[in-house]
């Protein structure tokens, strides 16, 4: 018999190995070339082949297969670490990748570099816009101290007018309030009380439409050589506050009082009348007790035109009656104190009321020479207390 013709067993496992293999097809183990035609000394049961793997033949499939094994092995390690990469350079974001942003058009970039930065400098003539009403700080000038201007703080204080305009560039109805959105002060902090003067441009206070503007003067009493003076302003006292610096006092064109032709208008108060302290007191007892017995439509007559100027007639009832309303106090006695000369045009006196209940009330304000009879002008106290200008329902929420 050929050679070829010999049958070679596998000396592991006993299984026929195909001629010209090396290695057994069942088992994998390496047929010596002395085994041929040698058989082996136990032959076992017969062993099948693996599924899938041919029992003769050689062992190319075997290995292709490992291989190719070793290949996906490689392959997915490769892509573990990739991955991992990924994961590392991916921005904390909550696992949502963000778009890549769209580059500002030239327009857009000219309308973001126009906006005003955050620390404005706001001086005179410049317009600010907030809550719906731009306003616009048009000058300042300080008004003269005369016969029937004078300061009620210190005789030397200055008279400095702010003159200012408000626009609604909204869609409704706005009220303009200066006393609770302006504060004038100096660089120490010092805040200025607002005052009154016969030669101001008077600010009407009140609704202004969509559209509509109202411009007027807001008067301060400063002391003289005040430096670093500023204009805060606060919409409405509501969000941030915006300031015009306005600089020193001693800056501003100092206004002359008015002529009429080629005649000064007389800066000598009206002639007072002997046993003018006793009219003082009974003016201001006449006053007080038409508040006790509520007789507005008399107290609105008795104020000064500078205190009327504040208040409509509806705004005076309705603000007097609800300080009625709630105090419930009943007038039992009042004493009337008259303080420095009554040959001032502006007299300060003290008013002590004691009430039923056993309260009592100490009110330090103001009585002025007008046509004729002595009026009550507000100080600055009853300025704050009676909120002139402010809507009733936002004056009684305050309260």
């Amino acid at each position: 018999m050929a050679e070829r013709d010999h049958p070679v067993y596998c000396t592991q496992c006993g299984s026929i190995v195909s001629p010209g293999n090396n290695f057994c097809g069942v088992c994998g183990a390496r047929v010596s070339p002395n085994a041929r035609g040698v058989a082996p000394a136990q032959i076992p049961t017969q062993v099948l082949p693996p599924r899938g793997v041919p029992a003769g033949g050689n062992n190319r499939p075997l290995a292709l297969v490992a291989g190719l094994g070793i290949l996906f092995v490689l392959v997915l390690g490769v892509g573990v670490i990739f991955g991992l990469a990924l994961l590392r350079s991916e921005p904390e974001t909550g696992g949502a990748v963000e778009p890549p942003r769209k580059r500002a058009a030239p327009a857009e970039q000219e309308t973001n570099a126009s906006q005003p930065a955050g620390d404005e400098r706001l001086r005179v003539g410049d317009s600010v816009e907030a809550e719906g009403v731009r306003a616009t700080l048009n000058g300042v000038r300080v008004l003269p101290t005369t016969g029937f201007d004078r300061p009620v703080e210190s005789p030397d204080n200055l008279f400095l007018a702010t003159d200012l305009t408000f626009e609604n560039v909204s869609d409704r109805p706005i009220a303009v309030s200066s006393l609770l959105e302006f504060a004038l002060k100096n660089k120490e902090g010092y805040s200025a009380s607002q005052s009154m003067h016969t030669q101001q441009r008077r600010l009407a206070e009140g609704e202004i439409t969509p559209g509509q503007k109202t411009s007027g003067e807001i008067v301060y009493e400063v002391p003289p050589g005040s430096r670093g003076l500023q204009l805060d302003y606060r919409p409405f006292l509501r969000g941030d506050a915006h300031t015009w610096y306005i600089g020193d006092a001693d800056a501003f064109p100092q206004a002359e009082a008015p002529h009429t032709g080629s005649a000064s208008v007389s800066a000598v108060p009206e002639e007072v009348p002997a046993g003018s302290e006793t009219e003082v007191v009974e003016a201001a007892e006449d006053y007080y007790q038409a508040v006790d017995q509520e007789n507005w439509n008399y107290t609105y007559d008795n104020l000064d035109s500078q205190t009327r100027a504040l208040f409509t007639e509806e705004e005076w009832y309705l603000k007097n009656q609800f300080f009625a309303d709630n105090e419930g106090l009943e007038l039992a006695t009042m004493n009337v104190v008259m303080n420095g000369s009554s040959s001032d045009p502006v007299v300060s006196v003290t008013v002590y009321r004691t009430f039923k209940d056993g309260t009592s009330l100490t009110r330090d304000t103001f009585f002025v020479s007008e046509e004729g009879a002595w009026k009550h002008r507000f100080s600055q106290e009853e300025i704050d207390i009676f909120m002139p200008g402010v809507p009733y329902d936002e004056f009684v929420a305050a309260q």
